[in-house]
């Protein structure tokens, strides 16, 4: 049976174009201009990795310094792929399954197209490896089919993901059990970093040479792939290459088939079922503080805000990521200075907090109605004003980002790191500023390049990707005043100068504030039809 079929070339066809005008910035010349822009810088780097690796190649001499070289790029490749998607919590394009279970197309042909699909979280991997093949062509010392052996270690790779994509994303679903994942993710993403600062380079060199000659060569997808792309033939490791493939394809295609008859729907029914009557008292208590502080219909909007993220898994695994990825890219740094006193044992509390602020921008701040989706036209008919709505969601998303700030600033007490006690109201002001200047630029974002998100789904972006082309841009402008604040303490070497600069940010941030909501509330009665519209598309089988 043809694999292209009538129904697969519809499929493929019709979401290729939502996916361009989705990601391309649609009919917006300015959005499309900054997506290729944000594209052709990010992908000419990727693409200088590849020359050089092709240029470089061929300039070694030796078939063992070849394979060495070739399998550390190769395990390196392995780990972006597999990883780094994860940790940035997104997958690239996958199957929706919910939607394409009533075509009449074979479950082998759809695992055929998702696999397919996994190129999209390793697009720079298979460049540089393009350019690896074409070093290997051009080496003196490398066989012409020495390049041949990076297509099954492609395949692994591709075949992995997809298996590791439908896995998570059950396993996610689960509470308590998406916790313990991501903590898991956390650890595994620090221990190099560990084991760097705890054990010097000499020490762990020594207990390799000590200890390594022991241990046996165990044929890892890598090794020999790299042994085989290097010229040495032989039986073990290509039998090894060719078992690793066949693993992945039956991890991948039985992660697949489980995903066909998973319904995530039913695993959170279940979860609300038998969740105690303690615990549910304790979150109503949380739940309904709004109520005690703030004016109704304000109050009821912050908590209705409240209620919706908290039951999303895209904002849960984000708020987790966004203390415990934190403290994984600092502790080490601070760890390996604990007993002196410098820029980054002092300010942990600030760099934390602000790292978590540009996470939770995703869901709090660049796309505020993307949860709400065809919801958001309640707010148009309801009796309250859409400036209530905006100052709703505000409220919550600072509320949210200062429960973050205390999270961090608990667990850098608790691991009893040395770092000035002034450093934790300074680490609020900081990120408070921060988070002033980000909700004002997120509402015209919100307003103008609305998207919906699926809240189940808690690895697909929540902004649009002319959005997130304009981060870029605006990221390194919104920390200017952050960043002056900080130049007068060191000009000045006086904590009076950090804080009357931090002032005059704060009003400067206040101003651009307040008219930007005004101009968001503006366009989102002007924009009422487009808004609606974005937001009750579909997603398509492809998302």
């Amino acid at each position: 049976m043809n694999f292209l079929n009538d129904q697969v070339r519809a499929i493929l066809w019709a979401q290729f174009k939502g996916i361009y005008n989705k990601f391309s910035g649609g009919g917006s010349s300015s959005g499309r201009a900054v997506y290729w822009i944000s594209s052709l810088v990010w992908y000419g780097g990727v693409c200088f990795l590849a020359f050089l690796a092709a240029t470089g190649i061929p300039q070694i001499s030796t078939n063992n310094t070849l394979a060495t070289v070739i399998g550390t790029g190769l395990l390196v490749a392995t780990v972006y792929w597999q990883f780094v998607p994860v940790m940035l919590a997104t997958t690239g394009v996958s199957l929706d399954l919910r939607r394409l279970i009533v075509y009449p197309i074979l479950p082998a042909k759809l695992f055929v197209i998702e696999v397919l699909l996994r190129l999209t979280t390793g697009a720079e991997v298979v460049l540089i490896i393009i350019g690896g093949a074409i070093g290997l062509l051009r080496s003196p010392i490398v066989p012409w089919w020495g390049a041949l052996a990076l297509i099954p270690f492609c395949a692994f790779n591709l075949l992995l993901s997809a298996g590791v994509r439908d896995l998570l994303t059950r396993l996610l679903a689960r509470r308590g059990v998406r916790e313990v994942v991501v903590f898991g993710f956390v650890l595994l993403s620090a221990l190099p970093q560990l084991i760097v600062t705890f054990f010097p380079p000499d020490k762990w060199k020594g207990l390799y040479q000590q200890y390594g000659s022991r241990i046996p060569d165990f044929p890892w997808p890598w090794r020999a792939t790299a042994q085989l792309a290097a010229g040495g033939f032989a039986l073990l490791p290509l039998l090894a290459l060719v078992a690793w493939v066949a693993v992945a394809a039956w991890f991948g295609y039985s992660q697949f088939q489980r995903g066909l008859r998973w319904d995530a729907a039913e695993v959170i029914s279940k979860e609300r079922s038998t969740s105690s009557a303690r615990a549910i008292s304790l979150a109503e208590a949380f739940y309904r503080w709004p109520g005690k502080v703030l004016p109704e219909p304000l109050s009821i909007l912050v908590e209705k805000e409240i209620r919706s993220l908290i039951r999303a898994p895209r904002f849960r695994l984000v708020f987790f990521m966004g203390f415990s990825f934190g403290l994984v890219i600092w502790l080490p740094m601070i760890l390996g200075r604990n007993s002196t006193r410098g820029v980054f044992s002092e300010n942990i509390l600030v760099w934390v907090s602000l790292y978590a602020a540009l996470l939770l921008g995703e869901v709090l701040f660049w796309n505020c109605f993307g949860f709400d989706r065809t919801a958001t036209q309640a707010y148009y008919v309801m009796p309250v004003t859409l400036t209530t709505v905006l100052l709703a969601k505000n409220i919550t998303a600072v509320f949210f980002l200062l429960l973050e700030v205390t999270i961090v600033t608990c667990v850098v007490l608790l691991l009893r790191l040395k770092f000035p006690l002034y450093k934790i109201p300074e680490a609020y002001a900081v990120t408070l500023l921060l988070c002033t200047f980000l909700l004002a630029m997120g509402n015209l974002a919100s307003t103008h390049f609305p998207r919906p998100v699926d809240a189940s789904q808690s690895w697909r972006r929540s902004s649009s990707g002319k959005v997130q082309g304009m981060l870029l841009l605006f990221y390194p402008i919104l920390a200017i005043p952050v960043a002056l604040a900080y130049l007068a303490r060191y000009a000045f070497d006086s904590h009076w100068a950090f804080y009357i600069v931090l002032s005059s940010a704060f009003l400067v941030a206040g101003m651009t504030y307040w008219v930007s909501l005004d101009a968001s509330v503006q366009a989102a009665d002007k924009r009422r039809e487009a808004i609606l519209s974005a937001l009750s598309s579909g997603e398509g089988p492809i998302s």
